[in-house]
């Protein structure tokens, strides 16, 4: 099986800087990847305050470990989120500059973009299709007529919690040799701090599903589903 693990939120800030969890996760599982959806003004905070953890990151880069994809600009609440009651020319105007805010920055990018909060409206849509990025997104965006990697349940991809040891959250779906599995995480929650989405229930995760298991990008994700995945 292969299994698909995404991170939200992730930023520079300590609050938000997870790498020293996933330094510890590919100690465990060396070929483990990691798809980072980086909010680069997260709460007003410029990526580049703390340019140590941009060295950390590149490096993860640079070994195949980790790749990187815009989330929103700055994740604060605009209306209906973030992008989700905004006029066309103001959605294009935050989408250019989270890209812009990564490239002066130097940290590399994917050519694709998630919405906070997976809200946008019709505007916003537009706006990546004119730009040529793909969305990620867990909703269909009917009418959207650009490439879409979606993480929802659906052909052989399979949501499954990072669960508790009592598993909170029901015990995960069984899957099976030709499936993805795939993780929601989000960067502020991976410390060992007991939620469902700690470090440590991550790697118990991952040993149950045992070892004949291959790591992808969620970039490889619409490819990799099969059939019908856009």
């Amino acid at each position: 099986m292969k299994v698909c693990i995404d991170i939200d939120d992730y930023h520079s800030f300590p609050r938000y800087d997870c790498s020293d969890v996933l330094h510890e996760l590919i100690s465990s599982f060396p070929e483990i990847k990691f798809t980072l959806f980086f909010t680069p003004y997260m709460k007003k905070i410029p990526l580049t305050d703390y340019p140590r953890a941009l060295d950390v990151i590149r490096r993860m880069i640079e070994s195949g470990h980790v790749e990187v994809f815009p989330h929103g600009l700055t994740h604060t609440k605009i209306l209906n989120g973030e992008f989700g009651g905004l006029p066309r020319v103001s959605a294009r105007r935050r989408i250019q500059k989270s890209f812009s805010l990564f490239t002066k920055a130097d940290i590399p990018t994917g050519r694709g973009f998630k919405f906070p909060w997976d809200l946008y409206n019709r505007a916003a849509l537009a706006v990546l299709e004119e730009m040529g990025c793909a969305l990620f997104s867990h909703k269909t965006a009917a009418g959207f007529r650009g490439r879409k990697v979606l993480w929802r349940d659906g052909r052989n991809v399979r949501k499954r919690y990072i669960q508790t040891a009592d598993y909170d959250y029901g015990r995960p779906s069984k899957v099976g040799d030709d499936d993805i599995v795939y993780y929601h995480a989000h960067a502020q929650n991976m410390r060992h701090n007991g939620i469902r989405e700690a470090c440590a229930n991550l790697t118990a995760e991952l040993e149950e599903l045992g070892g004949d298991v291959e790591f992808i990008f969620c970039s490889q994700l619409a490819r990799e589903a099969g059939p019908g995945a856009s």
